[in-house]
C-alpha cells in the first residue's frame, strides 16, 4: 500500500472502553476528520437508527413469542444487546479508517464495504457488497409487502382491489420520493418514521389490552417450542434489530462522526422500550391465535384504521431509508453523479422494478422476513462487525493510533459472531424449508393477481 494511505494523525493511545461512546477517539477531531462543517447531528442520527429499525420486525414480535413461549424474552434481550454492541463496533471501525487513511475523511457512498476491504482485502469488499444488496433490497421487499397488505386491508372496507395490484400501486407511489439523495437530505423522513411507528404501537397495545380484559376465555397458550420455531423466531428478532447494514451511511453524513456510538446507544434504548411491551401484550392477549402481523389480530374499528394508516406512513418512510442505502452503493459502483439527473432516475427506477418483481413473485412477507433475518442481516449485523473491529485493532503501524481491546471484550465479541453463525445457519435452513415446503409456494401475483399475502 502506498505511503500516502499509511499517513494519518500523530500516534495516540486509545482505550476501547473510553472510546465506546466516541468521546475519547481523537485529541484533534478536526485533524482526524471526524468533524465536518455540515451534516446530521446526534439527534437526527438517533431518529434514523430507531426509525429505520422499528417497523416490520415489531409487527411480527408477538407471533415470534407464540413460537418460543416466554423463552423468547431472554432471546430478544440477547439480540438487542448484541445488535447494539455491533452497531457501536461498526461505528468505531469507521473512525479507525478515517484515522489511518485520510481519503475516507471525504464523503463515501460505500462505507461498510470500505471497512471490509481495509480489514480483510478486496475479496471481503465484494462479500460485503453482495450481502448489503441482498439485505437492503430484501428488506425493501418485506417493507413493500407489509405496506401493501395494510393499505389493502384498510381500503378493502370501501372497495376491492387484488393484493398484487396494491403492491404495484404502493411501489409506484414510492418512486418520486426515491429520488432523494443521501440520509442527510432525508431527516424529516426519519422523524416521521419514528413518530408514526410509536403512535401505532401505542394504539395496538391499547386495543390488545382491551381485547384481553373483556375476553370470557383467555387465549390458548402456544405449543411447545421446537428447534425450528426458535430458529425462525431468532431470525425475526435479528430482523427487528438488524439495521446495522446502513449505519455507516448515517455516520458518514454526521457532522461529528465520533458521536455515532452514542446515537446507537440511545437509538437501541428507544427500540427496546417499543419492542418488549408490544411483544408481551400481543402474546398475552392473543396467544396461539396471534397472526404473523399483529395488526391483523386487532378487531376492526377506528383504532385499527388509525394504526393501519400510521403503520403505512412508517413503512413508506422506512422503505425510502432502507433502499437508499442499497442504491447509493450501486450508484457509486457505476459512477452515477451524486446529484439528481436522468442517470439517478434510471438507476432508482430499475431498482424499484426489481423490488416489485420479487414482491409479486413471493408475496409472503413472513417467510421472506425469516430468510432475510437468518442470512444476510445476520451476516452484516452480528457476524462481521466484531470480526472487522478486532481485525482493524490488531493491525499495527508506527504512524497509527493504538486501539486496545481487553481479553474479556475479545471473548464476548467472538461469542456474538459464533452465535450469529449458528443461529443464522439454523434460521436460514428452516426458512428455506418453509418456503419450499409442499403446498407453500403459490402462483406469483403477475400470474394470479388475486394472490394472497398469507
Amino acid at each position: 500500500m502506498s505511503n500516502k494511505f499509511l499517513s494519518g494523525p500523530k500516534p495516540r493511545r486509545i482505550d476501547s472502553k473510553t472510546s465506546l461512546t466516541g468521546n475519547s477517539v481523537s485529541s484533534d477531531d478536526n485533524e482526524s476528520g471526524t468533524i465536518k462543517k455540515h451534516g446530521m447531528g446526534t439527534l437526527v442520527a438517533i431518529l434514523f437508527i430507531a426509525g429505520e429499525n422499528a417497523g416490520c420486525g415489531v409487527l411480527a414480535l408477538p407471533f415470534s413469542f407464540d413460537r418460543t413461549g416466554w423463552s423468547g424474552l431472554p432471546l430478544l434481550i440477547m439480540c438487542w444487546i448484541d445488535a447494539g454492541i455491533c452497531g457501536i463496533l461498526i461505528g468505531k471501525c469507521w473512525l479507525i479508517l478515517e484515522e489511518r487513511w485520510p481519503e475516507f475523511r471525504e464523503s463515501c457512498r460505500y462505507p461498510y464495504a470500505a471497512i471490509g476491504e481495509m480489514a480483510y482485502g478486496s475479496w471481503m469488499k465484494k462479500v460485503v457488497s453482495f450481502c448489503l444488496q441482498t439485505c437492503l433490497l430484501g428488506s425493501a421487499v418485506v417493507i413493500l409487502l407489509i405496506c401493501a397488505q395494510l393499505v389493502s386491508e384498510f381500503a378493502g372496507q370501501y372497495f376491492h382491489l387484488s393484493f398484487g395490484l396494491w403492491i404495484l400501486i404502493v411501489g409506484v407511489a414510492l418512486l418520486p420520493f426515491m429520488m432523494l439523495g443521501s440520509p442527510g437530505e432525508m431527516w424529516p423522513v426519519a422523524a416521521a418514521a419514528l413518530f408514526t411507528i410509536t403512535s401505532a404501537i401505542v394504539l395496538i397495545m391499547m386495543e390488545a389490552t382491551k381485547e384481553f380484559v373483556k375476553a370470557d376465555m383467555k387465549p390458548a397458550p402456544s405449543s411447545q417450542p421446537s428447534i425450528s420455531s426458535v430458529s425462525l423466531a431468532f431470525g425475526t428478532f435479528i430482523f427487528a434489530f438488524g439495521g446495522t447494514a446502513i449505519f455507516p451511511n448515517y455516520q458518514n453524513d454526521m457532522r461529528d462522526k465520533s458521536k455515532f456510538p452514542k446515537a446507537v446507544i440511545f437509538g437501541y434504548l428507544i427500540l427496546i422500550v417499543l419492542y418488549v411491551p408490544i411483544a408481551i401484550t400481543g402474546y398475552i392477549a392473543y396467544g396461539s391465535s396471534v397472526k404473523n402481523n399483529i395488526i391483523s389480530s386487532i378487531p376492526n374499528g377506528l383504532a385499527k384504521d388509525a394504526a393501519i394508516l400510521l403503520l403505512s406512513g412508517h413503512l413508506f418512510a422506512a422503505f425510502l431509508i432502507v433502499i437508499n442505502g442499497a442504491i447509493l452503493e450501486i450508484e457509486n459502483a457505476i459512477k452515477i453523479p451524486n446529484a439528481f439527473g436522468w442517470k439517478r432516475f434510471s438507476v432508482r427506477t430499475v431498482a424499484l422494478i426489481f423490488v416489485l418483481f420479487i414482491s409479486e413473485t413471493i408475496p409472503h412477507f413472513g417467510k421472506i422476513l425469516d430468510l432475510m433475518g437468518g442470512s444476510s442481516i445476520t451476516m452484516l449485523s452480528y457476524i462481521l462487525p466484531p470480526l472487522f473491529y478486532l481485525k482493524l485493532c490488531s493491525m499495527k503501524d508506527e504512524n497509527w493510533p493504538e486501539w486496545k481491546v481487553s481479553t474479556l471484550e475479545k471473548i464476548y465479541y467472538y461469542k456474538i459472531s459464533i452465535v450469529g453463525i449458528i443461529g443464522g445457519i439454523s434460521c436460514t435452513f428452516w426458512a428455506l424449508k418453509a418456503i419450499f415446503a409442499p403446498g407453500a409456494l403459490s402462483l406469483p401475483c403477475y400470474i394470479d393477481f388475486n394472490c394472497s399475502n398469507e
